[in-house]
């Protein structure tokens, strides 16, 4: 009997000693199998088991920053004595619909969402929720985050500061005012007051002393014309208030009006004990600002600055509340999406880098054929060359992913006798748009995707077909003829024209970074002209020996002058 209970007591406390040091050590969390088909490379698991509460994962296309993501987000629901509130969070609806698919392959995943509170959204559908459901305020627009809605949204913006801007042209406030240039118009004013909101510059002293960082180089504002300016801010938003029955809010407000809910409430029942944000660069500073606040716990960051190709001004991580130190700071270097090849192509193109996180120290696990460069002499052709190429896959890996990236306006993509109506007689093409209710990681087949690089954002895909690589879509010569508009034509001679000139340049290689980086086995890059010399000129971005082509490509050598 004695033996008995000294045995059970010896057990009972080994329970206890083992489940004590296990809530001491338990940020071991272990990643195999938890999302199948993938295996975390040692660098991934270390970056998920950090228990830093602050965290910033940097790292460049297909180094497995939302995978990892998705990890921390498991790991904290298997790890919590509690049930948690858990937010998800990124720029665009496609992101989140990717995400809940890749959790939802999980076991485990399935196992605990149950248990706690877990929300996968975009930034505006967060805080029109909260501010509606949380904060009394009334019914708010949706803003549905992609190119489109964006486009749509500025156009409307637009109009309504030429309604204010006529009004105080029209009134004799004016003359109490430095007026201000023929450049500046309406659009230039929606883009000044995006600006003064998506870094917080909403007092007079604020926005009088922040250097126009990020602003352009054309038109100029001197400092006797901030005041107007700044007056014109304050009646455009009195404006969006007073002249409506619903109150409006355009897209920047967002993150002001919930870093006031929370100033006013800073133990807001509406906080979540643990954040993920996905893509931040794509955030402006003041959402990334009140996403810290909203935070009770954690919070972590993934992002890679190459890829940002939306419009944003940085600040530094001390005024949006980031501490940054080198445990809070990681980075991924070794890439598992694409194949060595496919990233040195993409790898080659040089832009402006001001943040320095250019990943050129990358470790591949995977080899594959270097990406195709092709010149069709007509759309019929290049067509036919793509159908080919999409029936082949289809026969011998019908599990593969693909996609078609075009730089379609808006308008062409709707006219009759596109590439999208010539596929569509062959395959079930849809647009990023479907990818929610059309897309299905565990059917074999699946449909081809026809979207932008925008649009495609944080994907990738088993094949990738990348058209429009000419002189009109690389860059965008729709960018650089409204760069031209508002100059009056090209002004090479104007110093301000030609640094525009130079970041609509910078920004267009990102594009084309981002659509590249999205292959995982192949990359192919097409174009249709008339003649084989509208190649893009960015063609001399890559080395040649990085790629194949059917054309003579010695005279595009890299950097040869």
């Amino acid at each position: 009997m004695p033996l008995t209970t000294s045995l059970t007591s010896r057990k009972e406390k080994l329970e206890y000693f083992g489940q004590r040091y296990a809530r001491k050590w338990k940020n071991y969390f272990s990643l195999d199998g938890l999302i199948p088909g993938i295996q975390p490379t040692n660098e991934q698991k270390q970056v998920v088991q950090s228990s830093e509460k602050q965290l910033v994962i940097r790292g460049s296309a297909g180094s497995g920053k939302s995978l990892m993501l998705a990890y921390r987000l498991i790991k904290m629901m298997e790890q919590a004595e509690t049930p948690q509130k858990i937010l998800y969070v990124t720029f665009n609806q496609t992101l989140i619909q990717d995400t809940r698919k890749r959790l939802e392959l999980s076991d485990k995943y399935n196992q605990l969402s149950g248990k706690h509170q877990v929300k996968l959204t975009t930034y505006h559908d967060l805080v029109r929720n909260i501010l509606m459901h949380e904060c009394g305020f009334p019914e708010i627009n949706r803003l549905r985050m992609n190119q489109s809605a964006i486009r749509d949204h500025e156009a409307l913006i637009e109009a309504r500061i030429k309604v204010v801007q006529t009004r105080f042209e029209e009134s004799g406030d004016i003359q109490n005012y430095e007026p201000l240039f023929k450049t500046h118009t309406a659009r230039f004013l929606m883009e000044e007051f995006f600006w003064m909101k998506a870094n917080g510059l909403t007092s007079k002293e604020e926005y009088f002393k922040k250097e126009r960082t990020g602003r352009g180089h054309s038109p100029n504002v001197t400092r006797k014309q901030r005041p107007t300016i700044f007056y014109l801010f304050e009646e455009y938003n009195n404006f969006m208030k007073t002249n409506f029955k619903v109150p409006l809010l355009d897209m920047e407000d967002y993150a002001l009006y919930l870093l006031n809910e929370l100033t006013i409430n800073p133990r807001a029942n509406f906080k979540f004990d643990h954040i993920l944000v996905d893509e931040f660069q794509d955030l402006q500073p003041m959402q990334i600002k009140s996403l810290v606040a909203l935070a009770k716990d954690s919070i972590t960051l993934v992002g890679d600055d190459k890829q940002r190709i939306y419009k944003r001004t940085p600040v530094s991580y001390r005024e949006i509340n980031l501490k940054m130190t080198r445990r809070t700071n990681q980075k991924l270097s070794k890439n598992f999406r694409s194949t060595k090849q496919i990233m040195d192509l993409a790898s080659a193109i040089e832009f402006t880098d001001v943040e320095n996180v250019r990943e050129d120290d990358q470790d591949f696990f995977r080899e594959g054929d270097r990406p195709k460069i092709r010149h069709f002499s007509t759309e019929n052709r290049m067509a036919n060359e793509i159908i080919r190429n999409i029936k082949a896959v289809h026969r011998s890996n019908p599990d593969k992913t693909i996609a078609i990236i075009h730089r379609y306006t808006k308008e062409e993509l709707h006219q009759y006798g596109t590439l999208k109506d010539v596929l569509d007689r062959e395959f079930n093409v849809i647009g990023i748009e479907k990818y929610g209710s059309k897309f299905d990681y565990t059917k074999i087949k699946k449909p081809i995707f026809f979207t932008d690089p925008f649009e495609i954002k944080g994907l990738e895909f088993d094949y990738v077909f990348l058209i429009h690589f000419d002189r009109n879509h690389y860059p965008s010569q729709q960018r650089i003829e409204n760069l031209n508009k508002k100059y009056g034509g090209q002004k090479w001679t104007d110093s301000n024209y030609v640094k525009d000139f130079d970041e609509i340049f910078n920004d267009e290689k990102k594009v084309l970074y981002v659509a590249c980086s999205r292959a995982k086995h192949e990359l192919n890059i097409y174009y249709a002209a008339a003649e084989q010399i509208q190649i893009s000129q960015f063609i001399r971005e890559f080395n040649i020996k990085d790629y194949d082509s059917n054309f003579n490509k010695k005279k595009y050598q890299k950097n040869r002058i």
